[in-house]
């Protein structure tokens, strides 16, 4: 990759002196400073960390190690590192994050910044320190390291950045301005409008819904599919969305359907692709079935409103419908970088190619049309184990939903793990959870169905 033209740019405005230094790709950073006759305290990286409040920079020599767990005793917060292996630029405006510098980087003449796999900045010692800005210097929570480790390693086989950081950084004020100035944000359905106000109605009843779903015929159909699929197991007759809602699914549930389905047809976004209708949906579906199921299997005060479950399924990552219909070519960049490193974090990706997640485009939008607490709640905090604040309940269930859909290549979540303390506070085991999941996989057919139908 090459850095230099944008950078160039981006160290002139700050009056920085620089220059930039090749080394063998091959190299660990221990390597590349003995080679090219660099003390390894001299040499800077950066780790990104978060936690439900937010993310942090940490930024120290390669000859350093961060004490993770002190660091979060002394700040009372619970940071895990977004990806060891990842490399960022060691400048934290970039990035939109606050910092912590170790202050051993105090002193030093020059500093070499590592800027990626190949590249190193080299800058004045007080050019360094006028680059960190408003970061905190610490000490105490850096230690030196005994030897050389794996994790010191420049080498970044599965992610490769596709542009640079202060491109990175214009585009997330370009993606934000466009989508917080609201008016290209496409309007709530109108349906969508109606099943709202009618949720707030104390006196609707299942003719007023089936009044309102009946006027768009597409979803009338779409409901009847629903609660005609095997996945329900109703064998008797369904011939119109009040027998769907007396018979089968219910008047929450199908007010929450109907909500969440007019709400995905107001976006045009490409079908094929990791990130396209076809595989979002049927994430989706089979994430809101599983919200359903274990929602309802819950046997703590925290249980959710089943429908409200369900939706916080089917709609937690909309900011990703959100991206392909509004920045197609941004969109487009992201599902290239997806194809090519399928086991990285889709935030990781989003946060070197676009600058923004798609938590925080759902967030948005969800506040944009004016949505319940829960579901911008749901889309905020569902790849956060440690949220446990007002309706923690939607993103623990859709975490532990995404993580059991992991294997089988669906959603956005790495890992397979169940957070142990998260099954215990909703009353689940993780063999309930299991054969929930089993029996969701045993009506696949049905869901396979309604995820194609969502997608046309």
């Amino acid at each position: 990759m090459s850095y230099p033209p944008v950078l160039k740019r981006f160290l002139r405005e700050k009056g920085v002196k620089y220059e930039f230094i090749k080394h063998s790709g091959d190299l660990t950073a221990f390597e590349a400073a003995l080679d090219l006759g660099i003390a390894a305290e001299r040499v800077v990286r950066a780790t990104l960390l978060r936690d439900h409040n937010g993310m942090l920079m940490v930024i120290y020599p390669v000859s350093r190690k961060l004490k993770l767990d002190e660091l979060n005793a002394r700040l009372k917060r619970k940071y895990t590192i977004l990806n060891a292996k990842g490399i960022y630029v060691p400048l934290a405006a970039v990035y939109h994050v606050d910092a912590i510098v170790d202050d051993t980087l105090l002193g030093h003449e020059p500093v070499y910044m590592i800027f990626d796999e190949q590249t190193l900045c080299r800058v004045p010692g007080s050019d360094f320190q006028v680059l960190q800005g408003t970061a905190v210097w610490y000490n105490s929570v850096f230690e030196r390291k005994e030897a050389a480790t794996a994790t010191d390693s420049l080498i970044m086989k599965k992610v490769q950045p596709v542009i640079d950081v202060v491109e990175v950084a214009n585009r997330r004020e370009y993606i934000k301005d466009r989508v917080l100035g609201l008016t290209e944000i496409p309007a709530m359905p109108r349906i969508a409008q109606e099943v709202l106000q009618l949720a707030g109605n104390p006196y609707a009843n299942a003719t007023d819904l089936s009044a309102i779903i009946e006027q768009d015929p597409g979803l009338s159909a779409q409901l009847l599919r629903y609660a005609r699929s095997p996945f329900y197991g109703y064998r008797g007759e369904i011939q119109s969305v009040a027998d769907a809602i007396s018979r089968v699914l219910g008047f929450d549930m199908v007010m929450d359907m109907a909500l969440g389905i007019s709400m995905g047809k107001a976006f045009k976004n490409p079908a094929d692709g990791p990130l396209g209708l076809n595989a979002f949906w049927r994430h989706a579906t089979y994430s809101a079935a599983l919200m359903q199921k274990l929602g309802n299997a819950v046997t703590t005060l925290h249980r959710p409103r089943p429908g409200m479950a369900y939706l916080a399924g089917l709609l937690h990552n909309m900011g990703i419908l959100l991206l392909g219909h509004l920045f197609r070519k941004e969109f487009n960049m992201l599902s290239k970088a997806l194809k090519d490193n399928p086991e990285t974090e889709l935030i990781e990706l989003e946060l070197q190619v676009l600058g923004v997640t798609h938590t925080e485009l759902g967030v948005w939008l969800m506040e944009a049309w004016n949505l319940p607490s829960e579901l911008i709640i749901a889309v905020r905090e569902h790849h956060n184990p440690d949220y446990r604040d007002t309706h923690a309940v939607y993103p623990n269930l859709i975490l532990i939903a995404n993580r059991l859909l992991s294997p089988l290549a669906m959603g956005d979540e790495i890992s397979d793990a169940l957070p142990e303390h998260i099954l215990q506070e909703l009353g689940l085991s993780n063999d309930s959870v299991i054969e929930i999941f089993d029996m969701i996989i045993e009506n696949r057919e049905g869901l396979d169905y309604m995820a194609l139908q969502m997608a046309a």
